[in-house]
């Protein structure tokens, strides 16, 4: 049997580009240093180049060939991301066989993680822990090869019940199947924001994220449309994608141009979460989204179409917050009223998620995890 380093844990997520997902991923990996585990952070393309290290955290760089490879738009993004996958599959056994960590922790790209630690040599040694971000499509590859995955490896963590339920329909096992809250913020001081950065006078309901046919803002601009008596109120979404030219169509079919505006892209939105009246998350699908912490951290009354994937649960089940039927309108616009009309409601709402945010935490979500590495 080979002999590992018990004390040593590889953490390996490549790409990245959600930022929410990497500042979580390398929070957990600090607090795991900070504890007396030793990090390698390994990297296929640039991941963590731009992050403060602590002393006994080491950038591993399984290959520098794919360094300046696109990892944007669609159809590239996944050209890039088979090749990549494909040849790491061999970087990563080769890191494996030596340095021999005790814990193979995959954030992303579970499959070329599993795949890597098989052909290594080293699965008597090392444990394969795997946490499953966001909501996956639940297709027959995807479930043969997660059934796979999930049995050799020690640990599968969703980061959410309703995520962790919905693996354990695919898989078909649950015995090795948790949840823990993926990280948001480390403290309350991460949500300061300054409010002037917010330029608008007038009351606002706001739309954050990608203009995406997941993120499905045409609901919500449908709903807005339908209001009465709130000649008041306007709309602001923040954010780009294709759906773009596609809202503008809309909006202006719905002679909304006066007071629904698409703000594109802004670096650090918090200012107009804090001062918006409700923000309404009016998604097919979601993970456990970051937007919603924040809103839920600033106080600012939140509406979701969704409740999959982790969303009831950040608005615990509707106490904390309306929870509507996807691609309702008439419902939507029903609940925009609901806070509108009843400013107590929206308070009580918002006041119970902030009461309960230490869920999101990082000092709880790595606690839970150094519980279970404390097993091994």
């Amino acid at each position: 049997m080979n002999s590992s380093n018990k004390k040593l844990i590889a953490i390996f997520s490549p790409f990245l580009n959600p930022v929410g997902v990497k500042r979580a991923t390398f929070g957990l990996a600090k607090e795991f240093s900070k504890s007396g585990y030793q990090i390698d952070m390994l990297s296929v393309h640039k991941e963590w180049d731009d992050l403060e290290f602590l002393e006994n955290m080491r950038l591993i760089k399984l290959s520098n060939i794919f360094n300046n490879f696109p990892t944007t738009g669609y159809i590239l993004f996944r050209a890039v991301s088979l090749l990549i996958a494909v040849r790491t599959v061999f970087t990563i056994s080769n890191y494996l066989k030596k340095n021999k960590p005790g814990v193979l922790f995959a954030s992303m790209m579970p499959a070329v993680a599993w795949l890597g630690l098989k052909i290594s040599g080293q699965r008597s040694s090392t444990k394969l822990v795997v946490s499953i971000q966001g909501y996956p499509v639940n297709n027959s590859f995807r479930r043969s090869l997660w059934k796979r995955v999930f049995k050799d490896s020690q640990d599968v963590i969703a980061e959410s019940e309703s995520l962790k339920d919905k693996l354990v329909h695919m898989a078909g096992n649950e015995n090795n199947l948790n949840y823990i809250y993926n990280p948001h913020f480390e403290n309350q001081d991460d949500f300061y924001t300054d409010s002037n950065n917010a330029e608008e006078e007038y009351d606002f309901i706001l739309g954050l994220g990608r203009l995406t046919k997941q993120k499905n803002f045409k609901l919500l601009i449908h709903a807005f449309s339908g209001l009465s008596n709130i000649d008041n109120l306007s709309l602001l979404i923040i954010g780009d994608g294709e759906e773009k030219g596609s809202l503008e169509k809309l909006i202006n079919k719905l002679d909304l141009s006066s007071r629904v505006k698409l703000l594109g892209e802004i670096k650090n939105p918090l200012s107009y979460v804090e001062k918006a009246k409700i923000l309404v998350i009016p998604s097919l699908w979601e993970g456990l989204p970051r937007v919603a912490v924040e809103a839920q951290a600033l106080k600012t009354p939140i509406i979701s179409s969704c409740e999959e994937g982790g969303l009831g649960e950040i608005l615990m089940n509707g106490d904390a917050g309306q929870i509507i039927k996807k691609n309702n309108p008439i419902e939507m616009k029903n609940a925009i009223e609901k806070y509108i009309q009843d400013e107590n409601l929206a308070k009580d709402h918002a006041k119970l998620a902030y009461d309960n945010l230490n869920r999101f935490s990082l000092s709880s979500s790595s606690k839970k995890y150094l519980d279970i590495f404390s097993r091994y």
